[in-house]
């Protein structure tokens, strides 16, 4: 990160700060938004976490889970928010457009300094400070690697800890994605030494769930799921009916796509997902296959190499006959 000692400067003074990230935030957005915001609000600045949607409910043991600010519930509150910033932190997401309907809140602050800490391709942020890097295993990974420029001194407590662990494991799909690297180990170790309590976490991710969602989970990998190991692929199919039947709240379908992988001629994974206006598309695959090209070139997306999504304005019907088509050509098998 360029010009630090400059951001360092700017910040001796308390500031109005508002974090934000994308739309229906995961477990590295919400865990790296709440990271930095335990951080700042405990050297003193007046701090505000505001995601464009709601989060999911599991995220509640996140220390200050309370204090984050859902756009759509505070429309008004957010906005006076926004208008007096003084500094905005963009955390994991690319795009101003993955953040809407804040977006134009934030284009029209024109005195507000942006810090973008991102791990996606392709930024289109202009951004005062940026901390970028595509081989990070998270964005939480760049937090604590931002705080460490920051404060070489700093000591990360139990609370800022838990966080960042949090979208580390989320993000590394448990350590055993592609996104896994040295860094993300090493750094939990220290965070053990921070106090965290990684058995807690655990549970709280992994056991603490409804039985709709099980349910929900048995009947789509039963009855919804596509294998086509012919061409290398896994499909599982989300519609309104079954959103409907198994009463599915934000987050719900959260790691269901990474179920085909699991099979060895399985190579790319996708959850196809009915949502009011659009279907939603989650893409994952295994080793070098980059899911971000075609997500990119066929679906209006992007992402990560093995981890990706995109939309479609097709049927349900007719998206997964052109996910089929497009990997008929790629030969993965």
């Amino acid at each position: 990160m360029e010009n630090i000692a400059v951001l360092q400067e700017f910040l001796k003074t308390s500031r109005n700060i508002i974090i934000t990230t994308h739309q229906k935030p995961d477990g590295d957005a919400m865990g790296s938004s709440l990271a930095l915001y335990n951080y700042l609000q405990n050297i003193g600045h007046q701090v505000r976490v505001i995601s464009p949607t709601e989060f999911p409910a599991y995220f509640s043991y996140l220390p200050s889970c309370d204090e984050v600010w859902n756009y759509l519930e505070n429309p008004s509150l957010s906005q006076i928010a926004i208008e007096s910033a003084e500094l905005i932190f963009c955390l994991d997401f690319n795009d101003l457009g993955r953040i809407e309907p804040l977006d134009s809140h934030i284009k029209n602050n024109k005195n507000a300094k942006i810090v973008l800490l991102d791990h996606h391709l392709h930024p289109k942020i202009e951004a005062t400070w940026s901390l970028h890097d595509v081989k990070a295993c998270s964005t939480c990974e760049l937090v604590y690697r931002f705080l460490s420029l920051f404060d070489a001194n700093y000591i990360p407590t139990k609370e800022v800890a838990t966080c960042i662990y949090t979208g580390i494991l989320t993000d590394t799909a448990s350590f055993s994605n592609g996104a896994t690297n040295k860094k993300a180990l090493e750094i939990t170790a220290h965070l053990l030494d921070c106090g965290l309590n990684i058995i807690d976490v655990q549970e709280q991710l992994n056991q603490n769930g409804r039985e709709e969602k099980l349910r929900f989970l048995g009947n789509a990998l039963f009855r919804n799921t596509i294998i086509r190991e012919d061409i290398g692929i896994g499909i599982i199919v989300v519609d309104k009916k079954d959103a409907y039947r198994f009463n599915l709240q934000t987050g719900d379908t959260e790691g269901l796509v990474n179920y085909p992988l699991s099979i060895k001629n399985v190579k790319v994974s996708i959850l196809v997902k009915q949502e009011p206006k659009i279907i939603k598309l989650s893409f994952r695959s295994k080793g070098e296959y980059s899911v971000e090209k075609i997500c990119r070139e066929h679906f209006e997306g992007g992402g990560h190499r093995n981890a990706s999504g995109g939309r479609s304005f097709l049927s349900v019907e007719q998206t997964i006959d052109k996910i089929i088509s497009i990997f008929e050509k790629e030969h993965l098998v």
